[in-house]
């Protein structure tokens, strides 16, 4: 299954093989919040194939 990177305005995919890694949003509380004010996507909550490059 392709993955998209969930920043805003990213458009970079797995099936693309650009050589970029894609991270899994983390589990722990503390640095999943961390890791989406920064990702500053509003209204939005990452499901288990969210990833960020």
């Amino acid at each position: 299954m392709p993955s998209t990177g969930c920043a805003v305005g990213c458009d970079n995919s797995k099936s693309k093989k650009t050589g970029h890694m894609f991270y899994n949003i983390p589990i722990n509380t503390e640095r999943r919040h961390k890791w989406l004010v920064a990702i500053k996507r509003d209204h939005w909550t990452p499901t288990e194939h969210s990833r960020l490059q």
